[in-house]
């Protein structure tokens, strides 16, 4: 059985990372706070799905620059695929019934967040670190 895979877009904006608190609605991470994700859709790159994604669930233009980690879901069904990524247009606004909101938080922000999946919290710790963004 071939496993599903997903992209997970990174945001970073002003040592802020974009978070969407999902719906309740949405089977995968139903009430979290996490990045904007999504499944890759067949015959999709990983970097348009990040496009795709993000622009469906939050109105922005994003070009994806480096793949920053990958992982198994946490029941093992998905191979997430971790993407930081580039604002290249838009003002972030909720613009999907798969989210109810959306917060800018320094990492010291993701730290207090929950319900939060503790590895997007990682990801995003190990990204202000390479950058040296410091608290």
């Amino acid at each position: 059985m071939r496993v599903a895979e997903a992209v997970v877009a990174i945001i970073a904006r002003d040592r802020r990372f974009l978070f969407v608190k999902r719906s309740d609605h949405v089977a995968a991470g139903r009430g979290y706070w996490c990045p904007v994700s999504g499944r890759i859709e067949p015959g999709e790159t990983q970097p348009a799905a990040l496009q795709r994604e993000v622009l469906e669930e939050v109105c922005q233009h994003v070009v994806a620059d480096k793949k920053v980690a990958e992982g198994m879901s946490r029941d093992g069904a998905v191979l997430l695929h971790y993407w930081s990524c580039r604002i290249i247009a838009g003002t972030a606004h909720v613009a999907s019934d798969e989210a109810t909101a959306l917060r800018w938080l320094t990492v010291e922000g993701l730290q207090r967040l929950a319900p939060v999946f503790e590895e997007n919290v990682r990801v995003c710790e190990q990204i202000a670190h390479e950058r040296g963004w410091r608290a």
